[in-house]
């Protein structure tokens, strides 16, 4: 993920992401004859308010792809840097939300608007017990920006951590909206039956994961994704009222569902933070803040996270964090993460499409 525009100009800020990267990778993933490629999140810049200028920056970024892209499957999610917003008051003090009405107009619809996506996913958050009205559009659609897809004997389900953005955290108490890296209810239910049926497909051996945000992260993003330093008061509000659950006891419960409800999830893959990092989480890390008083998740396994949020966004630094001694390995360097699957066994080998120096390679099951 996250090939938006770099800090350089030329091919790294080609009018919304950065094309010098995203070919050397594309070229590279190619060359390595992959069979399929999935890249979830913060390909343009975008938190744009005018819909020819976000849909400007989505052709460019395909036009950068398309050349590599004839023949192999590319699928796509979304990120916060796929917002698109209506603006309130003036150029140095304005509110944003999702844009609307949401059929037309809001992120989620003009990102269904360039990518052919698989609609296998929720409706939408319509229908939920926060719904304020049964009879009528409260929110945006999942189609095409959440859905799962299999190749071989391997599923992916793809999420969408920027549901319904509003990205004034502060002040959605009182305008309403989704803060960043919270899964709400339709999808969350909707990822347990997927996990459900894939659990039950004999013909499915590894489960992947695909969702913008990291639930730990380890470098740039400390103060939001699924942990805002221990903040669990960080919540959507739907209508003027907060939703029951905070943003840890929403991440426990996604991952939950993950690592305990499933024999056959493998990794969480992830983004965002703009470096590549692999994480391995068990009982023994601490993932919560000091004086935590809530209920406290048991794993029934150790499971991996994988960041590569490393394709061609200006790097971000390493992080102290609770569970950083569970930490594998970090790099600040742009990274393709290439899997391999065979029978019962995943590798990984992860390049740097610039340079092409191999960050790391090793087998993970």
């Amino acid at each position: 993920s996250d090939s938006r525009g770099g800090t350089q100009l030329g091919e790294s800020q080609a009018n919304g992401h950065n094309a010098y990267i995203m070919r050397k990778m594309a070229a590279l993933a190619n060359y390595k004859n992959v069979d399929f490629f999935q890249f979830t999140g913060d390909m343009i810049n975008g938190y744009k308010s005018d819909k020819e200028q976000m849909r400007f920056e989505y052709t460019n970024w395909l036009r950068t792809m398309s050349p590599y892209f004839r023949s192999m499957p590319l699928n796509v999610g979304m990120g916060n840097h796929e917002a698109f917003l209506k603006n309130y008051g003036d150029e140095k003090k304005y509110l944003s939300v999702d844009n609307f009405p949401f059929e037309t107009e809001s992120a989620e619809a003009v990102f269904g608007e360039f990518f052919e996506n698989n609609n296998n996913g929720p409706e939408s958050e319509d229908g939920s017990i926060y719904d304020p009205n049964k009879n009528e559009t409260d929110f945006p659609s999942y189609k095409k920006n959440v859905y799962s897809y299999t190749y071989g004997n391997t599923a992916m389900i793809v999420m969408n951590s920027n549901y319904w953005y509003t990205p004034n955290q502060n002040i959605i108490p009182q305008i309403g909206g989704n803060v960043h890296g919270y899964i709400m209810d339709n999808q969350l239910k909707w990822l347990k039956t997927q996990i459900n049926n894939y659990e039950n497909d004999k013909n499915i051996k590894h489960v992947f994961v695909s969702i913008h945000t990291p639930a730990f992260p380890n470098g740039g993003h400390s103060h939001n994704d699924m942990w805002y330093k221990g903040d669990n008061k960080v919540r959507p509000y739907v209508a003027g009222k907060a939703v029951d659950k905070g943003i840890i006891e929403r991440r426990d419960e996604f991952l939950d569902i993950l690592v305990n409800q499933s024999t056959k999830f493998r990794i969480l893959l992830t983004g965002d933070e703009h470096n590549y990092t692999r994480l391995t989480i068990d009982n023994n890390s601490e993932i919560y803040p000091e004086n935590w008083k809530g209920k406290r998740i048991s794993f029934k396994r150790p499971f991996i996270q994988i960041v590569d949020g490393a394709a061609g966004a200006p790097y971000y630094a390493e992080e102290k964090l609770p569970w950083s001694n569970n930490l594998n390995k970090f790099s600040a360097q742009f990274a393709l993460v290439i899997f391999q699957i065979e029978g019962e066994h995943i590798s990984i080998e992860v390049y740097n499409p610039d340079t092409l120096e191999l960050i790391e390679k090793l087998q993970l099951i």
